[in-house]
């Protein structure tokens, strides 16, 4: 079973706080999860000189407080345990990078508009710097999570982010399908067709496959799909797969052994990011993040 000992929010004020805490909600409603933290930074010196001159001696961080109370209070109840935490730090991502540490938060929740509206370069930031799992929600995502998709490059971390779907989907009693998005190497045509070429791709990919339900039978079962990258990237081929499947969720490991988190994104999950996909992005850090029982 998986087990989450505490998980952090981030707000940011605007519209898509209702359902981010809607959504935890959710989360907490079909996992364990131990506690919520609830959490916002003012970034004081991005406040306008007129604001300042009007509301010098307004507390804003009590203020700010209540209003996110009042969204938590309508939006998550009483599900389980929770604290709101408001701070006045000039630096979004030192603050939060704080807590996870200080919290021992094993997954984070962020909220993503699309890219008419927002740049991201916050979440990227973020994603690059915070050491947990973290749960990427975008705007027009949906709360209903039937199926499941983990595209695997047989990395370890990505044979984890497997794992960890697998005990997911087996929990929930959703679908699950792998996908692997292979290249041919090109530089050895025109000396073999391409026809053998893919051939030969294939069966390496599901001799790797094979070995893998080997070593890891609770996956043997489990739907597979190859798909050639041809002239779109990883990231492209998965988006296209996830519209064609009609996934709920896209979960992606992330290197959880390098002391460099700056490092251990990958190119894959970063494009994924910058992505406007309708669909959360679960991003899965390392074998110590989330308890599997």
């Amino acid at each position: 079973m998986i087990t989450i000992d505490a998980m952090m929010v981030c707000l940011d004020l605007s519209d898509i706080d209702e359902k981010l805490v809607a959504f935890a909600r959710s989360i907490c409603e079909r996992l364990e999860v131990h506690k919520v933290y609830f959490v916002h930074n003012i970034k004081v010196y991005e406040l306008s000189d007129d604001f300042k001159d009007q509301f010098g001696d307004l507390d804003l961080a009590s203020e700010v407080e209540e209003n996110i109370q009042d969204i938590v209070t309508e939006q998550f109840g009483n599900v389980s345990d929770h604290e709101v935490f408001v701070s006045e730090e000039p630096n979004t991502e030192m603050i939060l990078t704080d807590l996870v540490k200080r919290y021992k938060v094993k997954l984070t929740i962020l909220g993503k508009k699309m890219s008419d509206k927002s740049t991201g370069a916050l979440g990227t930031k973020l994603l690059r710097v915070l050491p947990c799992s973290v749960l990427v929600f975008p705007e027009t995502a949906r709360f209903n999570i039937q199926k499941v998709l983990v595209p695997i490059d047989f990395s370890d971390a990505s044979v984890h982010a497997l794992r960890l779907s697998k005990n997911l989907t087996d929990q929930l009693k959703l679908e699950l399908e792998i996908m692997h998005v292979y290249r041919l190497p090109r530089q050895f045509f025109p000396l073999i067709s391409e026809e053998k070429a893919i051939r030969k791709a294939e069966e390496v990919v599901k001799g790797k496959f094979a070995g893998l339900q080997k070593r890891h039978q609770e996956i043997a079962a489990v739907p597979y799909t190859l798909v050639r990258a041809a002239n779109k990237s990883i990231a492209e081929r998965i988006t296209l797969h996830l519209e064609k499947g009609r996934h709920d969720l896209l979960v992606l490991g992330l290197k959880g052994n390098n002391p460099l988190p700056s490092l251990s994104l990958g190119s894959v999950p970063t494009e994924m990011y910058n992505t406007d996909i309708d669909v959360p992005l679960w991003l899965v850090y390392s074998e110590d993040v989330i308890k599997v029982k």
